[in-house]
This record gives structure tokens, C-alpha cells and sequence, in this order.
């Protein structure tokens, strides 16, 4: 089986009163409603819920960030190289 892509991933977007603009949401914990979501930036419930594929989050202002380098959180601060250095 094949797995799934960013661009193919299915998101739910919302307007956030507070934030005044469409943001990523996520369920509220506390509450068995399925439909009632919460901005991930200020926790605020969101109305006029749509979903959104991976690929049609940048317009909404998110993106993806890839990790690069070693994998040591310090990488890209030169911090490999100087701990090699420094035996």
C-alpha cells in the first residue's frame, strides 16, 4: 500500500473570529460533538469549517517544513563541525 502524500492529506480549515482569518483546527477534546473545532493558534471555536488537501494550505498562509541536515536539533549552527573538531 502506498502511502499518502502532504499535497494528498485531508485537513479541516475554519474561520477563527479571534484570528479573523481561515485557520488549521482540530477537534475539541472536552466535547463528543464532532463538528465543534478550535483554532490551533488561540483555542477559539471556529465557524464555517471546510476541508483542505495538503496541497491548498499555502493559500490559507501554512506550509510544510522539512527537516534537513543531521537530525541534531543543533545542525545548521555549525555545531556538528565544532564537536568533530573539538576530539
Amino acid at each position: 500500500m502506498d502511502a499518502l502524500r502532504f499535497d494528498e492529506l485531508e485537513f479541516t480549515l475554519g474561520r477563527c473570529a479571534i484570528c479573523d482569518r481561515d485557520v488549521l483546527t482540530y477537534p475539541d477534546p472536552d466535547v463528543t460533538d464532532l463538528d465543534l473545532r478550535r483554532c490551533v493558534h488561540c483555542d477559539q471555536a471556529v465557524s464555517r469549517l471546510r476541508s483542505a488537501k495538503g496541497e491548498d494550505l499555502p493559500s490559507s498562509g501554512y506550509g510544510l517544513l522539512e527537516t534537513q541536515g543531521c537530525g541534531n536539533p543543533a545542525c545548521g549552527g555549525g555545531q556538528c563541525s565544532r564537536r568533530q573538531n573539538e576530539h
